[in-house]
């Protein structure tokens, strides 16, 4: 992690700069910095995702730059990192920071579904839960709790789906009028090509910009 401890003690007032990938994280560190009497300012580079409501200090994000900290931090959104580096400082989780970095953890490795998962994933997990992790609230609104412009751009995609290579490519296709008619995001975009990497055959899948000549913006292959 790009945190220095140092810095943290002699600093009365930090600033942390987030976005949607690494709020969960920003949060936690909003915690555990105001558990030692700092004063902190929360900088979000986007609007925050509405999903996130739940967690602590979302009404705290703003997108105004506050120039008078002492000392700043580019949140990570790798949320095991953030997680051994706590436990090799020998820093206290309490319940809100354990909740966060749940969360975290939901969101990094796709609901314990990603190839990624290792023993080290589910025993942070299991240490999470054991420290009073909101994980039942975490999943209601990571997994269960979608506005209704991800299924409006999930219905547009989905409709001109494409299959290539005997079934074994999935190719979607994303405009900015679509997300703009649906009110979705990008990313929300990408979370759907998750889904089609799902359907019987399929071993790759494509988002295609159809609005910039076809450009390609991330393909997804099967892992297992």
């Amino acid at each position: 992690m790009n945190i220095d401890l140092q810095k943290v003690e002699q600093a009365s007032h930090i600033l942390l700069i987030t976005d949607n990938s690494s709020f969960l994280n920003a949060s936690v560190l909003y915690t555990y910095l105001l558990t030692l009497h700092k004063k902190v300012s929360l900088q979000t580079k986007e609007e925050l995702d509405k999903m996130f409501s739940f967690v602590s200090w979302f009404d705290k994000a703003r997108k105004i730059t506050n120039s008078n900290a002492e000392y700043t931090v580019e949140v990570s959104d790798d949320t095991q990192a953030l997680y051994n580096f706590l436990q090799e400082n020998e820093i206290k989780i309490n319940q809100k920071m354990a909740t966060s970095l749940y969360a975290g953890m939901l969101e990094q490795f796709q609901a314990f579904r990603s190839a990624e998962c290792d023993g080290m994933v589910f025993a942070t997990v299991a240490q999470l839960i054991a420290l009073k992790a909101e994980y039942k609230k975490c999943t209601a609104h990571l997994l269960y709790s979608q506005p209704l412009s991800f299924l409006r751009l999930k219905s547009l995609l989905l409709g001109m789906l494409t299959l290539k290579e005997e079934g074994s490519i999935a190719e979607l296709f994303v405009s900015d009028k679509q997300l703009q008619e649906s009110g979705a995001k990008l990313k929300d975009a990408y979370s759907l090509m998750d889904e089609a990497l799902k359907l019987v055959h399929v071993k790759e899948v494509r988002l295609i910009k159809s609005d910039e000549n076809s450009k390609i913006l991330k393909i997804l292959k099967e892992k297992f």
